[in-house]
């Protein structure tokens, strides 16, 4: 590829990218490879007799028939601490009344478990029969009978298929017309309860696929181990009705949640991290040889006169600063959900990877040459109009050099967006964007003012390329990042992109940026340089520090878990990279305040995120801190992911889009319940009587600066749980 390449060529990859945005992410999963129940096995149902008169017994026989060298769970192990298991649940009563307790087919094989302990299957076909009485009450006619709720699990050694929620087991009987049978003595206390409530003296006695054995209503189950952990996915309408029971209890015990907020860093720090952004892209090999010859231009067509340069210099900053500006608001006010969606993150990890190609010198990204002619005509006209269109070339032209630093910044800012002190939603968003392109263009116009200043700027040269080069290293880098983010959103168990591939692939790219600078190989557009200056071996051992640094965490210690090297380099390079949690505090807020009840601690709600880098940051580097950790056992721990909840988080995986649904209701809830939308945030809760639920306290400073501030709100937090 040794011609130049045009920049039509990457317009038509960010196209690609912009289409495959309105596929949806299921849709998009499914082509890399779509499953169906046939590669696993089969499930059906029968009911015998297949017609029947109300008030006759019937038996459902759910039977799940595994492909070779494939298998299913049973509904309820013999262990408890079996984690795989079927979820049978029976329907609510209609044409059929379930009356007895679904019970386990005998002979399960076993197989040991790590860490100890047997798991039980069924390698074989294998039924499940459960007892109903057609309702004395159902009209004649055909019936469809699904059972909702139920998820059946069949694995083999590659992966495991549920079925879907939404499309449950389903048999069908048909009730015969006249007048209904008499039902069998030993079930009609059941039937007489579910038709006529309240007039049975034995009260309701319809059993439940997964409790045989009821729980008395007003006593709370004691918490166990597996509350805190898996739990079976709800249907999404039942799900969001919970969420807003939850919520209006929480508005009506307190009357809102604006006090008693812990607010992160205001605006200032943002416009000053912005201007540095910009400040950091002008030493790039697209913009740095511009700035001398864009101010000579100035200089010779004001001939002289301090006020014709003073307006050129001005024309041409401020239309850097529109059309730059512009592209930093849109990258701050989206990037917050594009940094999220699978499908951008592959586009923007292609298109870095373009960009470090190019940078590497495989091939050159330019302009087409009709449009350069274009823009250099109306340049060459002079005066405001070809200042404008100097302007607008020079940022087109450099913005291959300006936007890795540019995502960079919005990538960084839709992380940490808990600290903004703004009202106005899109405020802090155009204020960051106009700070990064007033930073950029700032020395054009410093140096139309002061000529002479140009003399202190060093020259262009080879150190440019080397520029280049390392910028390439980075850039691969964050292509790795952003495949590793898109993965976490395709499938439901990283496979390929791991946290261990990409930091093993990280380690590469510093030794191989360190040995680079100190002149170890050479690439296609580097000059022979038989020396290194000093900065040049500082900066070499930087990289080859970061590499050895790191190179510690791919190795894991005897009990299985990552070492982790000391220090805040490494907590911020596991925060990006996006680690697996280990957290088993659970996903069901319901469950938490039903615990808390029982336990008498307030419950610790952590709003958080699969590709949130400040929660991985606040996870891995506070809350395993001995001081807070301590004090985050004092609570009733609970996590509510708002881009996609985990495969971890269930005991059958209901599938992405049922995941993905119920993340959308947590974000939501958060919005509605505690007016702020920003990862990570942290809200105690402690429920009252009758159903209200108080929230105690918020801290919503996104990445924790402070441990011992964290650690002193979550005393004070205990203290006024128990006022």
């Amino acid at each position: 590829m040794n011609r130049s390449l045009s920049v039509l060529a990457l317009v038509a990859l960010l196209l690609t990218g912009a289409t495959g945005l309105a596929q949806p992410p299921g849709e998009f999963a499914a082509a890399l490879g779509p499953r169906t129940s046939a590669d696993f096995g089969q499930v059906s149902v029968e009911i015998r007799p297949k017609e029947a008169k109300p008030g006759q017994t019937v038996s459902v026989l759910l039977t799940v028939t595994p492909a070779p060298k494939a298998w299913t769970y049973p509904n309820h192990p013999s262990d408890p601490k079996q984690d795989s298991k079927n979820a049978i649940r029976f329907p609510k009563p209609g044409d059929l009344i379930f009356v007895e307790a679904v019970t386990d087919p005998p002979g399960p094989k076993t197989k040991p478990r790590e860490g100890g302990g047997y798991d039980e299957y069924y390698p074989f076909s294998v039924t499940w029969t459960m007892t109903a009485v057609v309702s004395p009450k159902a009209t004649p006619g055909p019936k469809t009978v699904p059972l909702k709720g139920t998820i059946i699990q069949i694995c083999n050694d590659a992966s495991c298929f549920p079925t879907p929620p939404n499309q449950p087991p389903t048999g069908q009987v048909t009730i015969l017309d006249g007048p209904a049978v008499e039902v069998d003595p030993k079930y009609a206390a059941a039937v007489e309860a579910i038709l006529h409530p309240g007039t049975s003296r034995a009260g309701p006695m319809v059993p439940t696929a997964l409790a045989p054995t009821p729980t008395p209503p007003t006593v709370p189950p004691a918490p166990t181990s597996a509350d805190h952990g898996r739990k079976i996915a709800k249907p999404t309408a039942e799900y969001e009705a919970e969420l807003t029971t939850l919520r209006d209890s929480m508005t009506a015990a307190q009357g809102g949640v604006a006090d008693d907020i812990v607010k992160g860093t205001g605006l200032g720090a943002f416009l000053a991290t912005a201007a540095l952004w910009g400040l950091i892209s002008l030493v790039t090999p697209c913009v740095f040889p511009m700035i001398p010859i864009t101010v000579s231009i100035f200089l010779k067509q004001a001939h002289g006169s301090l006020g014709e340069r003073l307006k050129l210099a001005g024309v041409y900053c401020l239309t850097i600063i529109s059309v730059l500006g512009v592209s930093a608001f849109a990258l701050l006010k989206f990037m917050a959900w594009l940094s999220a969606h699978p499908v951008t993150n592959l586009a923007l990890a292609g298109l870095f990877l373009v960009l470090a190609l190019s940078l590497f010198g495989m091939y050159e990204l330019t302009l087409p040459n009709f449009m350069v002619r274009r823009l250099q005509a109306k340049q060459a006209k002079g005066g405001v109009i070809g200042t404008v269109f100097g302007a607008l070339a020079f940022t087109v032209i450099s913005f291959t050099c300006v936007a890795p630093f540019l995502g960079g910044f919005a990538g960084i800012s839709a992380a940490d967006t808990g600290g903004s002190l703004i009202s106005i939603p899109t405020a802090r968003e155009v204020f960051g964007g106009l700070a990064f392109a007033t930073a950029f263009a700032a020395p054009f116009f410093v140096l139309a003012l002061v000529p002479g200043l140009m003399k202190a700027l060093p020259r262009s040269g080879g150190w440019l390329d080397s520029v280049k080069v390392v910028m390439g290293f980075l850039e691969l880098a964050a292509a790795l990042k952003f495949l590793r983010t898109a993965e976490l959103r395709l499938l439901p168990t990283p496979a390929y992109f791991t946290y261990d591939v990409v930091l093993a692939g990280w380690v590469s790219i510093c030794v191989a940026c360190g040995l680079y600078l100190l002149n170890v190989y050479r690439l296609p557009h580097d000059e022979e340089r038989p020396n290194i200056g000093v900065p040049r071996l500082l900066f070499a051992a930087l990289f080859l520090g970061l590499g050895v640094y790191l190179f510690p965490a791919m190795f894991k210690t005897a009990d299985g878990k990552a070492q982790r090297p000391a220090g805040a380099a490494y907590a911020w390079v596991e925060a990006f990279l996006l680690p697996e949690s280990d957290k088993d505090w659970g996903t069901d807020l319901k469950g938490a305040l039903d615990r808390s009840r029982v336990s008498g601690k307030p419950v610790f709600l952590d709003f958080t995120g699969v590709t949130c880098t400040n929660c991985k940051y606040n996870e891995q580097a506070v809350f395993t801190r001995p001081e807070v950790k301590n004090l985050l056992q004092e609570f009733e721990g609970v996590q509510l992911y708002t881009d996609e909840v985990p495969v971890s988080s269930y005991t059958i995986d209901p599938g992405g889009d049922q995941r993905e649904k119920e993340a959308i209701a947590n974000r939501q809830f958060q919005g509605e319940a505690f007016k702020d939308t920003a990862l990570p945030l942290y809200a105690v809760l402690m429920p009252l009587g009758e159903g209200r639920v108080k929230v105690v306290g918020v801290y919503n400073e996104g990445k924790i600066n402070s441990r011992d501030k964290f650690a002193q709100y979550l005393r004070d937090m205990l203290e006024k749980a128990k006022k």
